[in-house]
């Protein structure tokens, strides 16, 4: 028994010991002027993050436990992606941390500097005599030879651009539809011999006004007048179907002709130069850049695409970091039926600087991303219990955040992510169709707290759009996991024409929570956009608390819009003030919870109404004590009837009962409403009253005492916990 006992308190101690040790983890250090070889203390710091990574392998072979990786100020330039996989998992319950040391800013660049500039003699074909003497030319690095984006420091600089245009009617479209794909009618001059033919692109907004492609350019026919494009396009490159384009909807890019300003440049890959007119100097400095990279850091697990388990890296944080200096990514001839809703990102694809493929436990804090031609961070297909939170996302060429799961089918395993408490602005720089935030095929997340502005489309997209289509050429087609499909449905069954709750248990975006998030200025670009967008996605996602106000711009659609084959979606205590464009503030497509909304002043003419229902049945939807507020007489309160499928949605299909309107320039407008609506059994405790906010021109919402809304049970909304304000929240709890 002594030995026994003996033996166990050894064994105990031993696990104390362990546990201590694991307690203590491992520290390891960087700075841009230490070894890679050396054994990354303070004194004698490792170089890079790569050798970072490595060393951490070597220390969790010694030392369980957590580990913190410290990098000192400095640019750490990375010219190979750098992979995280299985083995640099921290172990369970631990983390692995790559931090910033306090105070200073470390910075991960995809790029590579350009020297050995000189004053530029030679005859450049379609240089603007504005330009003349003042274009500098330079050798491409070694081993660089093309690159889509330029940057100086953290800043990025325009490529040359000609002039936009509008694609005029083509005679001989019709003898081909599919040519519109790839041909682009131009009025004369507007494009012609380019000698750097194989570097120049166009970027298109196409007939469809919600998108925008860049595609290489093969070929000018000037006599026909016709150019085509290598790559094909989302939608037909014709004359957009509408929207206010007076800049045009066709650009030339990297062509000498649109050298017509500082700080413009032109790619010759196959003379091997580059050529800019400087921005801030009468040379270029030194800090002229050129990103050879899209993907800085991957975290990537065991991914088993056509299996039913993954293996994902598990514990990584990456705190205090910048990242910059990453490039555009180009669309392949194979990109059809694999983008995501609209091609607004593609499937499983390396476009971000940072991508988690593979990755739970995993998170990224107090990091920013600027400077780019990539989208910031995208989390693919086996994705769980991930946060993006406190960062600050601006000047990306494409998405701030991406969510995107697996396709439809059984295997749901991306999801309890959160994006909380992040600046995001600016995004979209290259590619206009891309949100700050995008959750395609993922549910369960938390996107909270977060202060975005200046988006060239929409803010917050929250989407499972497919089409079905087995031989892969339909929008998101080749995304759909058929073998679940068969089984659910059959072989031979229309999933199409399947009713949404048929195919709603294979479809991932439900549950997710948008809420307390401060959007304005989005929507300045391009068309059919707002700021939270809910569209082909499952059941229970709830928008609630978001303030989106002083989105002006002629491009708006709505303030929040659940869109086709959209229903079970809850719409609660959101403030909609100042919307311009056409000035909807909410907009449902299906059945849907609109209850407890401020819809308050736009700034346009709203002829959709200040709530529109929108040619889909809405049936059971519920429609209360929501404050209509409104100071234009040629305002309407509800848009319904609007037929374009064939079917019509009225307010008496809806429970709308307990609202609020009231006009300050026309005193019968609530009850007018109130005694058209009350006819078909609806609204019998609405009032037509003002709701008395105590400052509703300075938005302060807060309601008075005496406010006829409080009688109607309207529940007042706190302010204080909405955007940045509303910081890091409680993780998403998985059961």
């Amino acid at each position: 028994m002594m030995t026994i006992a003996l033996a166990g308190f050894f064994v105990a101690v031993m696990v104390l010991c362990v546990s201590a040790a694991g307690a203590a983890g491992g520290e390891l250090y960087v700075s841009p002027a230490g070894d890679d070889a050396g054994p990354g203390t303070k004194e004698r710091p490792l170089r890079s993050l790569a050798g970072a990574r490595d060393a951490v392998r070597a220390m969790k072979a010694k030392t369980p436990g957590p580990v913190r990786v410290w990098f000192a100020g400095g640019t750490y330039p990375i010219s190979q992606t750098v992979v995280f996989g299985l083995a640099d998992s921290a172990a369970a319950g631990s983390t692995i941390t790559y931090s910033a040391i306090p105070g200073e800013r470390p910075v991960f660049s995809g790029g590579v500097k350009i020297g050995g500039w000189h004053k530029c003699t030679e005859d450049l074909p379609g240089l603007p005599i504005v330009a003349q003497g003042h274009v500098w030319a330079a050798p491409l690095p070694a081993g660089v030879r093309r690159f889509n984006s330029l940057f100086q420091g953290l800043g990025r600089l325009p490529r040359a651009e000609a002039p936009g245009f509008t694609p005029p009617p083509r005679p001989d479209a019709a003898a081909d539809p599919d040519r519109d794909y790839y041909e682009i009618a131009f009025p004369p001059t507007a494009m012609g011999h380019y000698r750097n033919l194989a570097d120049v692109e166009v970027s298109v907004i196409p007939w469809a006004p919600w998108s925008m492609n860049v595609l290489p350019l093969e070929s000018v026919d000037e006599a026909r007048r016709v150019a085509r494009v290598a790559v094909r396009a989302s939608y037909p490159l014709t004359r957009p179907m509408f929207g206010k384009f007076f800049f045009g909807s066709v650009f030339v890019e990297n062509v000498f002709e649109g050298l017509t300003g500082p700080g413009r440049w032109v790619l010759d890959s196959r003379a091997g130069r580059i050529y800019l007119w400087p921005a801030l100097a009468a040379a270029p400095t030194d800090e002229v850049i050129a990103p050879q990279l899209t993907e800085l850091i991957r975290i990537e697990g065991r991914i088993d695409a056509d299996g039913p388990a993954d293996v994902p890296v598990k514990g990584l944080v990456f705190r205090g970091l910048t990242f910059a200096h990453a490039d555009r990514y180009v669309w392949s001839k194979d990109h059809q039926g694999l983008g995501l809703q609209h091609d607004w990102e593609m499937y499983d694809a390396p476009t971000a600087m940072v991508r988690l493929r593979g990755a739970e436990d995993c998170r990224i804090e107090g990091c920013r991303f600027t400077a780019s031609a990539a989208s910031a961070v995208r989390m693919d297909l086996h994705c769980r219990r991930n946060a993006v939170r406190s960062s600050l996302i601006e000047h990306v060429g494409g998405v701030g955040v991406l969510l995107a799961g697996y396709g439809p089918g059984a295997k749901d395993v991306n999801g309890f992510n959160e994006v909380v408490g992040n600046h995001i602005h600016h995004v979209g720089e290259s590619l206009w169709h891309s949100a700050a935030v995008f959750a395609w095929q993922s549910g369960d997340n938390r996107i909270a707290g977060n202060l975005i502005h200046n988006t060239p489309y929409t803010a917050i997209v929250v989407s499972g759009r497919i089409g079905y289509d087995r031989p892969g050429k339909g929008e998101c087609s080749r995304t759909v996991r058929w073998k679940d499909l068969d089984a659910a449905y059959g072989k031979d069954a229309d999933v199409a024409a399947l009713p949404w709750d048929r195919r709603e248990p294979l479809l991932h975006a439900r549950r997710n929570i948008v809420e307390d998030n401060e959007i304005r200025d989005v929507m300045e670009v391009i068309e059919d956009g707002d700021g939270i967008y809910v569209s082909g996605a499952g059941r229970g996602n709830v928008i609630r608390r978001n303030y989106i106000h002083h989105c002006t711009s002629i491009h708006m659609a709505e303030g929040i819009r659940c869109d086709d084959d959209q229903h079970d979606t809850v719409v609660d205590s959101n403030i909609l003030f100042r919307i311009g464009g056409l000035a909807t503030c909410i907009a449902i497509k299906g059945v849907t919870q609109v209850t407890n909304n401020i819809m308050a002043c736009p700034t346009a003419t709203p002829y959709c109404g200040l709530l529109s229902l929108e040619h889909v049945p809405i049936d059971g939807s519920v429609i209360q004590r929501n404050i209509f507020l409104t100071t234009r007489k040629d305002c309407r309160a509800v848009r319904q009837g609007k037929t374009i499928y064939n079917t019509l949605a009225w307010l008496k299909d809806t429970r709308a009962d307990s609202n609020l309107y009231f006009n300050t320039a026309d005193p019968e407008w609530g009850p007018a409403h109130l005694t058209a609506e009350r006819a078909h059994g609806i609204e019998g405790a609405s009032l037509a009253a003002d709701p008395e906010f105590l400052d509703v021109e300075q938005g302060d919402f807060r309601l008075k005492p005496t406010s006829p809304a409080l009688k109607l049970g309207f529940v007042p909304i706190d302010m204080s916990r909405i955007g940045l304000k509303n910081k890091v929240g409680p993780p998403a709890i998985e059961p």
